[in-house]
């Protein structure tokens, strides 16, 4: 069991809700939901959370601008961003916002607890950050090499690499084809990969 860290949901989905509250309390934390935007910033400035989960669409307030408010307001808490299917843009702002991560609905019960997981874990020391780099070009090696996972991975972007240990940083760059990160985190690309990255680029459906 987790040692009591708090996390506080907030959607305007009943539904996910209490699906978060479920698997998450199941883990020990302690979990708050809130189905509205304005109310979950209300709350986040008020107490103290070790981790906002937000949906980035909901009718009072975007999501996104609720993750600026608590970055002003809160610095140290984390925040996970739930997206809908194809927010390559949204999410890559995520990242540049310091959003810990994010998830494509629909997620499993895995996916949400692996994204709080490494959301509430020390930042990576140059160990970890190795391992990442070779995860990517994993992936990459795969998708250059595996013509059907390379289509998957273009049709369905984060959602295939949901379940792999990589931050949020490195899903985008993966997702919308950033050979500079890539290669300036990983290092020099081969020919294939390049190529299947470049393809990625010219298939423009983020």
């Amino acid at each position: 069991m987790v040692a009591s860290r708090r996390i506080l949901v907030v959607d305007d989905e009943p539904v996910v809700n209490e699906s978060c509250r479920r698997v998450l309390s199941a883990r020990g934390y302690q979990v708050d939901t809130v189905e509205s935007a304005r109310e979950g910033l209300s709350r986040a400035s008020a107490q103290d959370f070790d981790l906002v989960i937000t949906d980035l669409r909901m009718p009072d307030l975007d999501g996104m601008e609720l993750a600026r408010s608590i970055r002003r307001e809160r610095p140290n808490t984390a925040i996970v961003i739930i997206t809908g299917y194809g927010s390559v843009p949204s999410a890559i702002e995520a990242v540049r916002l310091g959003v810990a991560d994010y998830l494509e609905k629909p997620f499993t019960p895995k996916q949400l607890t692996d994204a709080v997981s490494k959301a509430l874990t020390v930042e990576q020391d140059g160990a970890k950050v190795e391992v990442e780099a070779e995860l990517v070009k994993e992936v990459l090696r795969r998708a250059s090499n595996d013509a059907g996972f390379g289509r998957e991975l273009v049709a369905q972007g984060g959602r295939v690499l949901c379940g792999l240990a990589l931050s949020a940083e490195a899903k985008t760059a993966i997702v919308s084809g950033d050979i500079a990160w890539i290669e300036k985190q990983c290092g020099e690309l081969s020919a294939e990969e390049r190529a299947w990255l470049e393809r990625r680029l010219e298939a423009e459906i983020w």
